[in-house]
Order: C-alpha cells, then sequence, then structure tokens
C-alpha cells in the first residue's frame, strides 16, 4: 500500500534570483536547424502583458509558503546560467524570471509570464552545470511555447465560459473565480506532449549555450531512478512503460538527431566553481525574512525579557564536556564547566540535535532531509547535506556519526541512504504494515493537508534507532491483524551493519524487543520493553540477544547519555520524564518536563521559569543555572493586547508573560494559559489549566499592581460534566458532544442528549445563553473580540432545510444554487445575546476549496479558505465583496480596513469598500498577533522575534488616496 496517497507533506517557498527581457535569439550557426516553437491549435487569449499578470497571480495564490532568498553574490551564478540560455531562444515579450526555492524535494516548476521555479535541493542533486542547465532549459521550453496559458485558456472557457479577459484587475478576478471551481477544471490532457515540447526546445537552446547535451538525460534518470531503462514496443503494449521512462527514451531519441553543429562553444564555469557555488547554495543559511519597512511607526517595543519558549530535547556530548538545549526554533549549544552558552543555532524545523561519537560536532537533520554538522570549538556550520529520496518520508532517523540517514518511506519501504554520497546503502521493501489505528491517523493527517495546515508527522509508525557509535542500525513494526479469532499482533524487524555494509542477523528475544519500544544503551547492548509480556522486558546483547538483565518495563524509551541508562516517557505517576540506571535497577532522576539527560551523576533539566538547570542527582545539588537567550515564538497558545495597546499578555505551550509595552518590560511571569482577554478596565482574565492541586480557572490579573486571583473553577473537562470549555475573548464556549466520533443530533435515542452550546461571560462564568441543535452539529468559531459566534453547516445538511422552511429568502437562495456539494450554510450570532445577525451560503464549486477559519465584524464575514486566500461577505446582504490572497486577516469596521499576512512577514492593508491595496508592511520575521484599535485608526502587531509595533493605519492609509 502506498501511503503517500493518503498524506504527504507539500510546501513551497521561493527566492528571487534573475530578472531579464528576453531579447531576441542569437542566429544558430549553419547547418543547426533549432525546432520551431509549436503552434498550439488550442487558442492563447493572453497577450505576454496580460500573462505576466497572470503570473502575478499565480504567485500571490502560492507565495504564502514561499522562501526568498535575496543574496545577489549567491545567485549570480544561476543569472549567467538562465540568461546564456535565453540568448538561444525566440523572442517572446515575456519577463523571464529565475527563482530559487526551498523545497523538500528536488524540483522546479514554471508558471506564467515567465516565473521559474528551482529548489536548493535540486541544485544539490545536479553533478555538473550541464545537468543544472537542462533543468533551466525546459523550464524556460515551458515558457517560450507559452504552453500554461493555453491550458488556462481552456480551462476558463471549459469551467467559466470566459473567452477573453481583460485588465490586471479583470485578471485577478477570473483565476479567482477558476480556483474556487478549481474541481471542474480538470488536468492538462496534454501534458506529456508538452514536456517533450519544453525538453526539445531546452535541449537545442543548451547545446547552443555550450552546454553537454547529455546533461539533460543524466539528471532525469538519475531524478526519476529509471536507471536508463527506456521501455520498448512490449512494454508499451502491455502498458507497463513508466511515463518517466518513455520520456527518457524519446530524450535519447532528440539526443542523436542533434547536429554536431548546434553545440556552441563551451561556455559553462569550471567544475571547480560549480561546486564551490553548489556547496555555498546548500550551506545558505537566511537570517530575518526581510528588511523591515513600516510606514507610520508610532510605536516599537522590544519585549524584554522575552518569553522563553519550552526546551523540548536535551542532549550531553559523550565525553560530558558539552550540552545541546533545544527549543521550537533553535538549538543552544552549551558547555559544562563552566556551565555556560557557548552559541545559537536557528533552525526551527529540526529534529533533536545529538552530538557525534567524538564529541566534536553537532548534527542534526529536518523534515525535508536537510543534514548540518557544526563544529563545537569553531561554532560554526562545517558541512550542509542536501539529500534526496524520491518517495519522500513519513518518517527518520540520523546515525549519531551523522553518516547515515534511515528513512521510511511514504511507499512503506524501510531505507537507509550515504549521507556524504545520497546513495542507498540498504532497503526492505513494504517493511511497514498499518493498522487500523495508523490508517485512521493518516487519513487525519491527509485531511489536514486537504485544509492547508502544516502535515508534519508528529508521531513515529515504527521503531528504529542507531547504536551510540553509528555502526549498527534496528528497526521494528509491531501491527494488529485481523485472524479468524480477532485482533493479533504481527512483528517485523531488521538491523544493518553501516560499516559492513551487509543485514545483521538478530537473535533471541531481540526481534520482539526490537519490535516494541526500544533503544541502544550501548553500542552492543538494547534495552526493550517486550510487547506481549512486560516482565520479560529488559536489557539483552545486539545482535546475539542473549539476556543481559530481566526487569519490567512501561512506556517509551530513548537512549540517555549515561551509558546502561534510558530515559522513559512518561515516568510513573506524575512525571513527564525519568532516568532509569538499568545496572542498579534504580531511578537517578524524575522530571515533571520531558526533557531531560543525564551524564555521569549529573543531569540536565529546565526549570519551571525557563532556566536551565545543571544538578548533580544524589544530593540533587544545583551546579548551575544558565539563562538561554531569546527565541522566536513558536505556537501561540493564547495572546491578547489591552485596548489601550499598553499592556500585551502572550502564552506558549508552560509559560506565560505580561509586559508593560510603554515601558518595554516584563512585569509577570506566569505558567501557561489557554485563553486570555483584556476588559476596559485593562484587567487581563486568562483561562489557566488545571495544575498540580489547582483546578482550571479563568483568573483575574491586575498588570498594573501584579496580583491575580482566582475566578470561578472550570473543572477540566468544563464547567458542567460533558461540556467542553474554552475562552474567546470576553467569553466562554462551552460546547456538548456526544461518543468519541460525535453524535448525530435527533437521533431519536431516549439515553442521549441532543449537542448544544452555552455562551458564559468570562470575568464572571455567569451563563448568557445556549443553543440546543436538534439535528446535525454545526462547526463553530467564535470570535470574541468581535463578539460574535458563526455557526457552519454543510448545505446538504437537515438542519439548513429545516432552517430554510422557517426563512423563505433562504430557501429561495437555496434553490437558486446550481451545486450544493462542499458548500456551506453560515448563521451569524451576537455572541453575548445569541441572537442571529445574518446568514449567508458559501459556493465551494464542489469543494474546490474549505473553509479553514471565519470570523464576523460589524456588517462583514471574513473568511480564510484552504486555497491561501481571504473571502470577503457583506453579512447584511450575503453577498461576496472580493477575495484577496492570504491568511491571518484582521479587521477595522469603522475605518473599511482590514489586514492579511501573505508572505511571512509581509502584511497588506486593504480597503474593504474597493479590496484596493493601501499599503505594505514588511517586518524581519513572521506576524504572530495583529489587531486593530477600537477606532481602526491604529494597528497593533507582534512579530515572532517578540517585538511589538504600533502604527498609524488611518495615515498610511490616507496616504495612498
Amino acid at each position: 500500500m502506498n501511503l503517500k496517497s493518503l498524506a504527504r507533506p507539500f510546501t513551497l517557498a521561493v527566492a528571487c534570483l534573475f530578472a531579464a527581457n528576453a531579447a531576441a535569439a542569437q542566429q544558430p550557426p549553419a547547418g543547426c536547424k533549432p525546432p520551431a516553437v509549436p503552434s498550439s491549435t488550442a487558442p492563447n487569449i493572453f497577450t505576454p502583458e496580460q500573462e505576466m499578470n497572470l503570473g502575478d497571480a499565480v504567485a500571490e495564490h502560492l507565495q504564502r509558503d514561499f522562501r526568498v532568498v535575496e543574496d545577489d553574490a549567491l545567485t549570480e551564478h544561476l543569472r549567467r546560467v538562465g540568461a546564456s540560455i535565453i540568448r538561444h531562444v525566440p523572442d517572446t515579450g515575456l519577463r523571464f524570471r529565475f527563482f530559487l526555492i526551498d523545497l523538500p524535494e528536488a524540483d522546479a516548476f514554471t508558471i506564467p509570464g515567465g516565473r521559474i521555479y528551482i529548489s536548493r535541493k535540486l541544485v544539490a542533486l545536479a553533478q555538473s552545470e550541464d545537468e543544472l542547465a537542462g533543468v533551466v532549459a525546459h523550464e524556460i521550453g515551458h515558457g517560450v511555447a507559452r504552453q500554461i496559458p493555453g491550458e488556462m485558456t481552456g480551462q476558463l472557457r471549459r469551467v467559466l465560459g470566459v473567452t477573453s479577459v481583460g485588465d490586471r484587475r479583470d485578471i485577478f478576478e477570473k483565476y479567482n473565480q477558476l480556483v474556487e471551481n478549481a474541481r471542474q477544471a480538470g488536468g492538462a490532457s496534454s501534458e506529456h506532449k508538452h514536456q517533450g515540447e519544453a525538453d526539445l526546445i531546452g535541449l537545442y537552446a543548451m547545446a547552443l549555450a555550450g552546454y553537454d547535451p547529455q546533461g539533460q538525460h543524466t539528471f532525469w534518470e538519475r531524478l526519476t531512478e529509471t536507471r536508463g531503462k527506456t521501455g520498448g514496443w512490449f512494454s508499451d503494449l502491455f502498458g507497463t512503460t513508466r511515463p518517466e521512462s518513455k520520456r527518457l527514451r524519446e530524450m535519447l531519441k532528440s539526443l542523436e538527431t542533434l547536429p554536431p553543429s548546434c553545440r556552441g562553444a563551451r561556455a559553462s564555469a569550471s567544475a571547480e566553481e560549480f561546486r564551490r557555488w553548489q556547496t555555498a547554495v546548500v550551506a545558505y543559511s537566511p537570517g530575518a525574512l526581510r528588511r523591515e519597512a513600516v510606514r507610520g511607526l508610532l510605536q516599537k517595543t522590544r519585549l524584554e525579557p522575552p518569553l522563553r519558549g519550552d526546551v523540548r530535547h536535551l542532549k550531553f556530548s559523550p565525553d560530558g564536556r558539552h550540552l545541546v538545549a533545544q527549543d521550537d526554533s533553535g538549538v543552544n549549544v552549551l558547555s559544562r564547566d563552566p556551565f555556560k552558552l557557548l552559541f545559537r543555532i536557528e533552525t526551527p524545523e529540526a529534529f533533536p540535535a545529538q552530538f557525534t561519537p567524538d564529541s566534536q560536532a553537532v548534527i542534526f537533520h529536518t523534515p525535508g532531509l536537510r543534514v548540518e554538522t557544526w563544529g563545537v570549538a569553531e561554532q560554526k556550520l562545517k558541512e550542509a547535506r542536501e539529500l534526496f529520496i524520491r518517495e519522500g518520508c513519513m518518517q527518520t532517523e540520523l546515525a549519531p556519526d551523522g553518516k547515515s540517514l534511515a528513512c521510511l518511506e511514504w511507499d512503506a519501504d524501510l531505507t537507509l541512504v550515504d549521507v556524504g554520497t545520497g546513495a542507498q546503502i540498504f532497503q526492505k521493501k513494504n517493511f511497514f504494515k498499518a493498522d487500523l489505528f495508523d490508517l485512521f491517523r493518516l487519513i487525519a493527517l491527509a485531511s489536514g493537508v486537504r485544509e492547508g495546515r502544516a502535515a508534519r508527522l508528529d508521531f513515529d509508525m515504527i521503531n528504529m534507532g542507531f547504536s551510540p557509535d553509528g555502526r549498527y542500525f534496528a528497526a521494528g513494526d509491531r501491527a494488529l491483524v485481523q485472524g479468524i479469532t480477532g485482533f493479533g499482533t504481527e512483528s517485523a524487524a531488521v538491523a544493518f551493519d553501516t560499516t559492513a555494509r551487509a543485514p545483521v542477523q538478530m537473535r533471541g528475544q531481540l526481534k520482539k524487543l526490537v519490535s516494541s519500544s526500544f533503544a541502544f544503551v550501548a553500542p552492543d547492548r538494547v534495552a526493550g520493553v517486550h510487547p506481549e509480556d512486560n516482565k520479560k522486558s529488559g536489557v539483552v546483547t545486539f545482535p546475539a540477544g542473549e539476556e543481559v538483565m530481566q526487569m519490567p518495563l512501561r512506556g517509551n524509551l530513548s537512549p540517555a547519555t549515561r551509558p546502561d541508562s534510558v530515559i522513559i516517557r512518561p515516568f510513573g505517576s506524575g512525571y513527564a520524564s525519568g532516568v532509569l540506571d538499568l545496572t542498579t535497577k534504580k531511578t537517578l532522576v524524575a522530571n515533571k518536563l520531558s526533557a531531560l539527560d543525564a551524564h555521569g551523576d549529573v543531569f540536565a533539566a529546565e526549570g519551571v521559569s525557563g532556566n536551565l538547570a545543571l544538578m548533580r542527582a544524589e544530593k540533587m545539588e544545583v551546579l548551575g543555572r544558565v539563562t538561554l537567550p531569546r527565541n522566536t515564538l513558536g505556537l501561540l497558545h493564547a495572546a491578547a493586547v489591552s485596548p489601550d495597546f499598553r499592556w500585551l499578555a502572550v502564552s506558549e505551550r508552560s509559560r506565560g508573560a505580561v509586559w508593560d509595552l510603554t515601558k518595554g518590560e516584563r512585569v509577570m511571569h506566569v505558567r501557561g494559559f489557554r485563553g486570555a482577554h483584556f476588559g476596559a478596565d485593562n484587567l487581563l482574565y486568562a483561562d489557566f489549566p488545571k495544575h498540580g492541586n489547582e483546578e482550571r480557572t479563568v483568573a483575574r490579573v491586575n498588570p498594573a499592581t501584579r496580583a491575580a486571583a482566582a475566578g470561578a473553577e472550570l473543572g477540566q473537562a468544563g464547567r458542567v460534566a460533558g461540556l467542553t470549555a474554552s475562552q474567546h475573548g470576553p467569553y466562554l464556549l462551552h460546547r456538548q458532544t456526544s461518543g468519541p466520533f460525535g453524535k448525530r443530533a435527533g437521533s431519536g435515542r431516549k439515553d442521549e442528549k441532543n449537542p448544544r452550546v452555552e455562551i458564559a461571560d468570562a470575568t464572571t462564568a455567569t451563563v448568557l445563553w445556549s443553543k440546543e441543535f436538534m439535528f446535525e452539529e454545526p462547526e463553530i468559531w467564535a470570535a470574541g473580540e468581535e463578539g460574535t459566534l458563526v455557526l457552519a453547516w454543510a448545505v446538504a445538511a437537515r438542519a439548513v432545510k429545516e432552517e430554510a422552511k422557517q426563512d423563505p429568502a433562504l430557501g429561495g437562495r437555496l434553490a437558486a444554487m446550481r451545486e450544493k456539494e462542499g458548500d456551506y450554510f453560515l448563521q451569524v450570532l451576537d455572541a453575548r445575546t445569541g441572537k442571529t445577525l445574518g446568514k449567508l451560503l458559501i459556493e465551494t464549486g464542489k469543494g474546490s476549496f474549505h473553509v479553514r477559519d471565519v470570523f464576523a465584524a460589524g456588517d462583514w464575514v471574513i473568511v480564510t479558505d484552504s486555497q491561501n486566500r481571504v473571502l470577503v461577505y457583506a453579512l447584511s446582504t450575503g453577498e461576496p465583496r472580493g477575495r484577496v490572497f492570504g491568511d491571518r486577516a484582521a479587521v477595522a469596521p469603522r475605518t473599511g480596513l482590514f489586514v492579511v499576512e501573505n508572505e511571512r512577514g509581509q502584511l497588506s492593508l486593504y480597503d474593504l469598500a474597493t479590496m484596493n491595496r493601501r499599503e505594505q508592511f514588511n517586518f524581519p520575521t513572521a506576524v504572530a498577533l495583529a489587531r486593530f484599535s477600537a477606532d481602526g485608526r491604529r494597528l497593533f502587531v507582534l512579530t515572532a522575534d517578540q517585538t511589538a509595533y504600533v502604527l498609524d493605519v488611518a495615515t498610511a492609509a490616507a496616504a495612498k488616496e
């Protein structure tokens, strides 16, 4: 089974490299006749200028996840490659531009208007400049043939009945309409033909530019792993020839017919120069997203002291002299004696970092298969590698020596690759057998991908690990299988010697332990949890499987740096982690937080305040404390700013803080909260979850006096049994559902109650109103600060049909809808009274997009969809008013302004009445919070680097009039 079809991460990031107008092509030498650009029989309604406007629309649609590399010195090499090839293609009137992008895949693609994107991983995979030129030339071929606007012309005519386009605004409008009907657009039927045309145009252009034309097919073979297989009439007859092999066959045929006179004088860089540039591209580590540029700045405050994010991973070096402490945004490297910070590596996507066996370097890898090695003494990056695995990985593990990487591919194969060369050194086909629980998790993940959410796996599908010296690798999988009498277990386990490059035979109980939770506790010993009998857990030799000791073990095991010890998570009752000495069978230390490691009798753990502590276990003696440096904000669990923009409250997972922005100082440091609201009295009301003996409560905090008082207890499950509670600004939303999968209301069962929603005042916990759902339960979005609640149903729901019976106007609008598949009915309520403020219908073109978020403010309903768009509706009429690309919208109804973040760190200010962009604000890091003042004349922005801005948007908007 190919699990990639269920879920696969998809991200796009882009960096501007080169822009040049295509000049008239140089005349080819005598005897060389490049192929004529094919004249498509399909119409193309776009002029070159209109096509470039179309390209701008497509780029805005995609650019939410773009990452720009703005380094002219780095991009000069690619600029030269593109320019040399463009000179040998016909003039199209387009302005060709080349972009270097950070994709987790080796990929290149073209969008209308001559925009060509090349991933850094593709640059890393190329073995020569000739191979890179082959890719660039192919993409230029797509642009020269103007294939994409031709396809778009067909889709516009087929889906929308559009046969002409006008100015830039009209093109953006029609492109949005196409996005809204994407499911009806279908795929490009002439995709294979288009690839062949682009290959042929590119082959001649790269050859005339002086590049070796063989670079085109050699790169294709390696990228697609065709291994020279081109298929033939027999495999074609039975349909077994891969499309990639057919394309390789056509490439080779074209190469055979390429006249010698079409090969220009060698003009490419030397192999050494290309390698230097390639290394620089791979090693490039961008700093800030962009330069700060904000008009109308009234106030800028750097939060001091900053809010420290949770340390999620701790690891000593094997010699015990150093330590890594990793949070959500980076890796801190510290010395043990003296206990102090040495340097920090900004790497928000990295998996847990570790030291090499010689303790001289720190290594880590990312979900995109980027491997970095940092010298401890040098305090800088020594080497970066971009690995390429065609099917991608759902789970990975990096060897401690950084020489091997294990990948559980999306097609269920288990693969080991050599990090230095990228070569495959071992593979076990169909190793992973998904049980029902795995399938449910993957389906949920796939749903997240469709909804536009992040798609990184936060759970392990199998158990796998390397020995401390990196020599041995072992992996196990235990799946549920259905037999005649019900469900049983089936185990699979493999081991490999990376030094001998040979599989290893595991004996004794080793296979069973590896199929469950296990950890290498020494180069030749494994501790593991027995999957069938906990009493048979313990330590065995590797790979012989001889029993060293037997003892009950539970939980998830990971290796501690201290030999013959393991870290167990969770650990007993009330502890997130603990270090167990397997020799003495005694606990060295237990910790309330998950991050923990030990070396000898010394352990490292994070304190409640965020300080990192080094302690001697026996006497719990503190050997040193370190305050870790400022980190960028991770996922915010709650954030609020007071109406006068004086006070700011922010919470991550376990810690929160309140700052006085007029003085630029932190006035309170508290445990994490899950909701926040500043009242008109500037008191903070925050939802603090249960902690120890303290029950969950919405506490009242006075930041001016630094006093706090507990409010009404909510209970862990909510105010009333069966109700889940969440704070949204000044309101508490209590929601009741039935059963683990939810309940269909109106089922008629006497022992079930219909789902209902209850709204309470967060400051007093007084219930304001409640509503019971007789039919299907809606999806609910609460916008407490705007004072609204939005309920959403599928238009085919019985609840909507019953509503239409009571509302003839709604019934008429429903009857007039052409298609109802995937469409929504929204009901907007006043959060304080429960009174209906308005109703509207959202048509999605048979589910071409999904609603990800929605809120109402004044007469405006703002919808964020899965196509990276913000849709604006008028609540009074239910009519759509416009749409822009982006996310994280905030609205000021009084001034008719709203802001949207598209590229990270870039806020665009729009006019609600005209949907015209009035201003653009650029920040060095991503936006964490944006909120207008009550009068709509000022905008508060909190960025991920913990900097608060107050902007005069009324003046900034007026300046654009």
